[in-house]
């Protein structure tokens, strides 16, 4: 089951936003993005970032 945290990394993922970017946006460090990363491919077995806007699209936690 996905965080709420880890929804709003996955929402501003599918944006044009750079991870410095989204960590800024979620006033956490880039290091902590990177693990928000890490957990959603592993937990929704996506590998990339285009699996993950793909996934997101799919299951309407975003609209492009």
């Amino acid at each position: 089951e996905l965080k709420e945290k880890e929804i709003e990394f996955i929402k501003l993922a599918c944006t044009d936003m750079s991870y410095k970017e989204i960590s800024e946006a979620m006033c956490c460090s880039y290091k902590t993005v990177e693990g928000y990363r890490d957990s959603v491919h592993k937990k929704l077995k996506v590998k990339n970032r285009i699996g993950l806007v793909l996934f997101a699209i799919h299951h309407n936690l975003f609209t492009p």
